[in-house]
């Protein structure tokens, strides 16, 4: 009864990451298919968002910083998504670096999407490492799909395939 069991998991494990496009890290595996906590985060005006602030669309999260470089080579795609997809897809980055750091990042390089910015807390309480740039897509109920590192151009089109769901 026991080896039935451990097959039917491990069969259970290889379809489930058979559906999946990305490869995921093992240490994020146990995250796939569950809720992200949005509602930990605080919004520009500090005030946190409503755990339901990413149902209805899909949603597409990267983890950055300023100081990363892999980050700011993987910004024309990311920036590319946003324009292709515009508000039909939630777009929002993440980042332990400060409100000012990150507006003057912006000033000088093109990033689209909704920023969170200060928070560190929140990530060290979801993450045990954080690995920049890191992306999560999200199905329509906030749950997460998908999570990959670096986007690059073959990325880029399987994000394209993913997104127009």
């Amino acid at each position: 009864m026991k080896t039935i069991t451990l097959f039917l998991a491990i069969l259970s494990c290889f379809m489930n990451a058979q559906q999946r496009i990305f490869p995921t890290p093992p240490s994020l595996e146990n995250k796939i298919g569950t809720h992200f906590p949005i509602e930990h985060y605080k919004n520009q005006d500090g005030k946190n968002f409503r755990n339901n602030h990413l149902q209805n669309k899909l949603t597409l999260i990267n983890f950055w910083s300023t100081t990363c470089e892999p980050c700011i080579e993987e910004l024309p795609y990311l920036n590319k998504l946003k324009e292709i997809f515009g508000e039909k897809v939630n777009f929002i980055a993440i980042t332990h670096d400060s409100k000012e750091k990150v507006a003057r990042f912006l000033i000088k390089k093109n990033f689209n999407f909704q920023h969170i910015t200060d928070s560190s807390q929140e990530l060290q309480s979801y993450f045990t490492l954080v690995r920049n740039p890191m992306t999560f897509i999200l199905d329509k109920s906030g749950n997460i799909e998908e999570i990959t590192g670096s986007i690059d151009e073959s990325k880029f089109n399987m994000l394209l395939e993913i997104l127009n769901k």
